[in-house]
């Protein structure tokens, strides 16, 4: 038994100082070319297999499933022959071995502001934390540009299971004030229990944790400005299944 969330990433090259609605176009891009990103040097790719390149790789922060995809190619009206047209779609989970999706073609954009992108490849549930764009050809352009891409994924996190029990996680670390648990469980009945110990062994204090319909994220009741710098140990557990995080106060 699994619990699952999914959640969109929205990877913006350059983020748009204003938020762009309609009804009949709720997907459409800026016009300008500020909002895009645009290679007119090649360099080193991060994938050595490629040489030098065009090239642009995103760090999305975590290990996400990968799902569907959507693309906006470069939009200004007066360098629409920058989009890219021709590419390859690589991932990776530490930006160092890469693992190539295919060979794909993206439309030129219409330089209109009604312009709602096209869509992109499927990952189909792949896992990685890196995707890397290397374009092969575009429409003509000296340089290579691309606006936007929109990747549906779903977040690890959000997935317990059956075994597991529960994940946790604790934030800030290091931590000052306060101390944060958020925690996702197939028990939402049962109290997590927590401990928090010195690198002596030494319990300082515990407490429990009772669920809250929709939340995820917790400050723990800990009185952290009393505790000196250093080390310590939280130890979280619930039904018997037990996380240990290493935390450290800092001064």
């Amino acid at each position: 038994m699994m619990k699952k969330q999914h959640i969109y990433i929205l990877l913006i090259l350059i983020f748009i100082t204003s938020t762009i609605n309609a009804q009949c176009y709720p997907d459409r891009h800026s016009t300008s070319w500020i909002d895009s990103w645009i290679s007119c040097d090649i360099s080193q790719n991060p994938n050595s297999a490629y040489g030098l390149t065009h090239w642009i790789m995103y760090d999305l922060g975590y290990e996400y499933e990968l799902k569907e995809s959507k693309f906006w190619n470069a939009n200004e009206p007066k360098n629409l022959n920058y989009g890219i047209n021709d590419y390859n779609l690589d991932y990776s989970l530490d930006a160092v071995t890469w693992t190539n999706l295919g060979t794909f073609k993206m439309d030129q954009a219409s330089g209109l502001s009604t312009y709602e992108g096209g869509e992109g490849p499927d990952f189909d549930a792949t896992k990685a934390r890196y995707v890397l764009i290397t374009p092969i050809s575009n429409y003509g352009g000296d340089c290579y540009g691309l606006s936007e891409i929109k990747i549906n994924i779903t977040d690890p996190f959000d997935i317990v299971e059956e075994n597991n029990g529960f994940n946790a996680l604790v934030y800030p670390n290091p931590f000052l004030n306060n101390i944060n648990l958020r925690i996702v469980t197939l028990d939402e009945t049962s109290s997590i229990n927590y401990t928090l110990y010195d690198m002596l062994g030494r319990a300082i204090t515990s407490n429990s944790v009772a669920f809250t319909e929709n939340t995820e994220i917790y400050e723990l009741p800990i009185n952290a400005n009393t505790l000196s710098a250093g080390i310590y140990i939280l130890n979280v557990e619930q039904n018997n299944k037990t996380r240990s995080f290493k935390i450290i106060k800092r001064e």
